[in-house]
């Protein structure tokens, strides 16, 4: 039978008398210290017991979090990397595989839904981008070669950075500025202080190439010029860089989630 109000607070009353009369007892025979020293030890040890708890669980959801989510994320900020560069060390085809083999994990159930779907339709995206980035690649290189053939110079134009002492501190083929959207010049602009500060060679594909020093009034700087002006009309060149735009929001996004989710854990 349910306790009413009434013997509710009798029961209240009963307890707090029960405490004054030991605690008046203690008082008479001088132990009330010794009784407030212990019950406060007890209430720091069980204080002290509860956030323990709290830590090691907080630690443990930690850790899992990042065993769930750390190889997603590291995964995602190579693929973000790649984007950013125009480049990929591992191509968006391999990228789909690593997906799916992670999506194949137990891990993958611990994931939340949003983050989930967003990483299935990143997935999906892939292949489709993969082919525009091979179909912009070609595109570039073929108009690149149009371009050399019109001044009659071979298809082999590279740009060599030379440090004070003579010796080769970087190259690139012209391809790379050019399918960043960049002349030459203003890629090599863009470079660390230790290569902007060196000599630039132009390296032509005669046999053997001839080296020429590299500035704004170059002809490959002019040629590479024309080709962007012709690039930035192409349909597919700017399909590809209007995926990769959005691919790179998406990444980025999912990394914001992510972080988000380890970091509350």
């Amino acid at each position: 039978m349910p306790l009413g109000r009434s013997d509710v607070w009798a029961s209240v009353g009963t307890a707090v008398s029960s405490a004054l009369s030991v605690y008046a007892w203690l008082y008479s025979i001088g132990l009330v210290p010794l009784f407030t020293f212990i019950t406060g030890a007890f209430f720091t040890l069980w204080t002290q017991e509860r956030f323990e708890d709290k830590r090691r669980k907080q630690e443990f959801d930690r850790k899992m979090a990042e065993h769930v989510y750390g190889p997603l994320h590291q995964e995602l900020s190579y693929f973000r990397e790649d984007l950013i560069n125009f480049q990929s060390s591992m191509g968006p085809t391999d990228r789909i595989s690593t997906l799916a083999n992670f999506m194949r994990d137990y891990r993958y159930g611990f994931v939340k839904e949003e983050i989930r779907h967003g990483i299935e339709g990143l997935q999906k995206r892939l292949l489709p981008y993969a082919t525009l980035f091979n179909e912009a690649r070609n595109i570039t290189r073929s108009l690149i070669e149009k371009g050399l053939d019109k001044y009659e110079i071979h298809h082999f134009v590279t740009f060599k950075v030379i440090g004070n002492e003579k010796q080769d501190l970087y190259s690139i083929p012209i391809i790379e500025p050019i399918f960043r959207d960049k002349t030459p010049l203003q890629f090599l602009a863009e470079q660390p202080i230790p290569y902007r500060s060196t000599s630039t060679i132009v390296l032509v594909g005669y046999s053997p190439p001839i080296g020429e020093l590299f500035s704004n009034e170059h002809r490959i700087e002019h040629i590479s010029k024309d080709v962007l002006a012709k690039m930035r009309k192409d349909s597919t060149v700017q399909e590809q860089r209007e995926e990769r735009n959005l691919l790179i929001k998406e990444c980025t996004s999912l990394l914001g989630m992510i972080r988000k989710e380890i970091t509350l854990s």
